[in-house]
């Protein structure tokens, strides 16, 4: 693995903090640098200095062979027109996810999906955000990179911009199915483009028994609608991409909330908001796409 760090606290399965573990007992480990794919084995050494050594060599080692390597880049919209030429036979797809089990669940519902044209091929999955490395795989081996419920940073955003490579977020696992199954049967019309509502800031943070974290904010601009698409934003970069799953203004549940007022935001499975974090409400509308 490519990370390391010194472990700063040993977490329990009941939350508790614990000096040491043995065999067979799961524990979250806090103060790595990074967040390593599940099924990476953890080993122990001297020190710091060796750990960080050692990380930093097999990240060199692992660019240096996806730098070996051809670097095309793809997206959906190059699928449908490889397929029109009949140049394509596979979709490469690199899958990172919150979790293992995420990851599990949405290639097992990639696999189940039958076509004449093209097969679907996953040639990299892990948990945790979008890394360089997925970047530098994807533009290698001409895939595109689907994140679920994880983030991708603008550092992240732009490298992808530089090597041409598609990085798509979701938090429903059919809409990704579909999105799929629509470039494999080469239907991308119409094609989804995302009108703003509205923006709103975070200025407190709620645990309510029973409702789980709900964030106080202050509507900035336009207006923020209870159902509608939402991402939150911190330091620019995208942490969250979902949807508003209650709005509330005072006591009064709502169905929409304008600039200079007031609310409470449930987001949908999502509740690691921070106060200052942006929350950017939008509606998805479907154009003919423009090939």
């Amino acid at each position: 693995s490519e990370y390391y760090g010194r472990a700063k606290a040993l977490i329990d399965q009941h939350g508790e903090r614990i000096n040491e573990t043995g065999p067979c007992t799961a524990v979250k480990v806090m103060g790595l640098s990074g967040t390593p794919n599940a099924g990476a084995e953890l080993t122990v050494v001297e020190n710091e200095e060796e750990a960080k050594a050692i990380a930093e060599a097999r990240k060199e080692e692992a660019l240096e062979q996806q730098r070996s390597q051809p670097q095309q880049g793809a997206t959906l919209e190059d699928l449908f027109q490889q397929m029109e030429n009949q140049q394509k036979k596979e979709l490469k797809i690199i899958v990172k996810a919150d979790v293992k089990g995420s990851v599990e669940a949405i290639i097992d519902s990639l696999n189940k999906i039958q076509s004449e044209k093209i097969d679907v091929s996953v040639i990299h999955e892990g948990g945790g955000g979008i890394t360089e490395n997925d970047i530098l795989l994807a533009a290698a081996s001409d895939a595109i990179v689907i994140g679920f419920h994880v983030r991708a940073t603008s550092a992240i955003r732009k490298k992808a911009k530089e090597q041409g490579v598609e990085i798509r977020l979701y938090s429903v696992i059919y809409e990704l199915i579909e999105d799929i199954q629509d470039a494999m049967r080469g239907q991308l019309e119409p094609e989804t483009h995302q009108k703003p509502l509205g923006k709103a800031q975070i200025q407190e943070i709620f645990d309510i028994t029973g409702a789980g974290k709900i964030c106080g904010c202050r509507v900035e601009e336009g207006e923020i609608r209870r159902g509608a698409n939402a991402r939150v934003i911190r330091d620019g970069d995208e942490i969250y991409n979902g949807s508003i799953e209650s709005l509330k203004h005072f006591q009064d549940d709502v169905k929409q909330v304008r600039s200079g007022q007031e609310c409470g935001i449930k987001l949908d499975n999502f509740e690691d908001f921070e106060v200052g974090d942006v929350v950017r409400a939008f509606e998805i509308q479907k154009v003919k796409a423009n090939l």
